[in-house]
């Protein structure tokens, strides 16, 4: 039974997109449902997709879709799996897509826009647009493998902050959209006006993946804007905490980027990158102008601000190659503290309110205290702390068996959901389900967790995108 069922899904998907474009490699299948988190998959084979298929437009997409209907079999998309929830592990025997093959750009600079396939990468749509004069408004630390399509499900904007930018929301002018039954969707408009009322848009944008499958993605054009660029030594993290307040406070040009490393994570990361060993914990950032004259301007007004919580010292960067050294030693931290320990990194995402970010960073310092578990793993705290958020991060030994590991990544997400709804936030980057699905539930309460799967319901009746992100 079980293998008459595997043939058949082999058989009809060579039947729609190829037989080039569909495999059922153990290691492939493998690889396609790997993720960041520390220990390995279950390799039970009722997990194990029965193939990865690569379909190579539109159409294609919707007759899978509909064959995986008819049939009851769960679809996973797949970009480049570099989420932190856990939502790039199939819960279930399916059928995963692998959507680089939707990978194009094209600029309309007539019309003031772009559109873009989900499986083209961050970095190169950036490049693309560089070229051009215009900058894409998203920047995540995995930019160089990260597809579109899992950036706009998340609307996430990674290390850009919220207030100076905002989200890729702000951007997407419309979407086509490949629906779980298989029918396609067109939703917002080709005029920079985005429309006002009712707009399907919405429901895709951060939708975490649940209602559809994104294949061609429409964002307004941004021109390039002029740097400058700052750094900020401080005796301790509580003393960064007051100098971001106090820029908000003070109303100064927000900054493109404002990202923090206590000194451990700077320490290792500094010398990585061949940067003297930093005082104590750090911040630099970045800030935008239309001209030369503007960004410098904002960036004085930023660092006389900070010079108000007296750092230890504090420096406008003017060199390019020593902000692109500072910038990649916070870029590739993670990378640098597995080497260092010999060790797998895992992590959280805590988001505090501006009037408590004192309190926050002290306990985010605090966070290995928070369970016995946590004694002895080397920890860093490092994030992009202009958007008031934080990345408590331990680095655990390869050596502990998966059972261990796994109960570990849990007591870390019970304590950031302690620590969320403590400020009454949510993350800002990584999507809001499967591990984070009872923090959902606890912060917004049962009704709206129920409506989301409703909503599911309403796009998805057999429930087969995504199946067990969301339960």
């Amino acid at each position: 039974m079980g293998m008459d069922r595997e043939e058949k899904v082999y058989r009809e998907m060579v039947n729609i997109v190829g037989e080039r474009y569909v495999t059922i490699d153990f290691f492939e299948r493998i690889n396609s449902i790997l993720d960041a988190f520390p220990y390995d998959l279950d390799l039970d084979r009722e997990k194990i997709p029965y193939v990865v298929v690569r379909p190579g437009n539109e159409g294609e997409l919707c007759e899978v879709m509909k064959f995986a209907n008819e049939e009851d079999i769960p679809i996973y998309p797949r970009g480049s799996g570099t989420t932190f929830t856990g939502a790039s592990r199939p819960s279930e025997r399916g059928i995963v897509l692998n959507m680089s093959r939707l990978n194009f750009i094209n600029i309309d600079i007539d019309d003031g826009y772009f559109e873009c396939g989900p499986g083209a990468t961050v970095d190169s749509v950036n490049n693309e647009l560089e070229k051009h004069g215009f900058f894409l408004p998203v920047y995540p630390g995995s930019r160089l493998v990260a597809s579109m399509g899992g950036v706009i499900s998340n609307n996430t904007s990674g290390h850009i902050i919220d207030a100076c930018i905002g989200k890729p929301a702000d951007y997407v002018l419309g979407l086509r959209v490949v629906l779980p039954t298989g029918e396609i969707l067109e939703t917002g408009t080709k005029g920079l006006r985005k429309p006002a009322g009712t707009d399907l848009t919405k429901f895709f944008v951060g939708g975490d993946g649940l209602l559809g499958i994104l294949t061609l993605i429409r964002m307004r054009l941004v021109p390039l804007r002029k740097k400058a660029f700052g750094i900020a030594y401080f005796k301790d993290a509580e003393s960064v905490a007051k100098a971001v307040v106090r820029m908000y406070r003070e109303k100064a040009p927000p900054p493109l980027f404002m990202e923090f490393m206590d000194k451990g994570s700077a320490e290792i990361g500094f010398e990585d990158a061949g940067l003297p060993r930093p005082p104590g914990p750090v911040i630099f950032f970045a800030s935008l102008g239309l001209t030369e004259e503007e960004a410098l301007d904002n960036i004085n007004k930023l660092l006389d601000v900070v010079r108000k919580e007296d750092p230890i010292e504090v420096e406008h960067i003017e060199s390019l190659e020593v902000w692109q050294k500072i910038w990649t030693a916070r870029e590739v931290i993670i990378s640098s503290l597995m080497r260092k320990h010999d060790g797998q990194f895992t992590g959280v995402e805590i988001v505090s309110t501006l009037a408590n970010l004192v309190e926050c960073i002290k306990e985010c310092e605090e966070f290995p205290s928070k369970d016995p578990i946590f004694n002895g793993v080397p920890f860093y705290l490092f994030g992009h702390t202009g958007a008031l958020t934080f990345h408590p991060t331990f680095i655990i030994p390869k050596s502990w068996d998966d059972n261990l590991k796994r109960k570990f990544v849990d007591i870390e997400f019970e304590k950031e959901t302690e620590m969320n709804l403590k400020y009454s936030t949510c993350g800002g980057e990584w999507g809001q389900f499967k591990k984070r699905n009872l923090f959902f539930e606890k912060r917004y309460g049962s009704f709206a967790y129920e409506l989301v799967k409703k909503m599911k319901i309403l796009f998805d009746p057999k429930d087969i995108l995504n199946r067990g992100v969301i339960v």
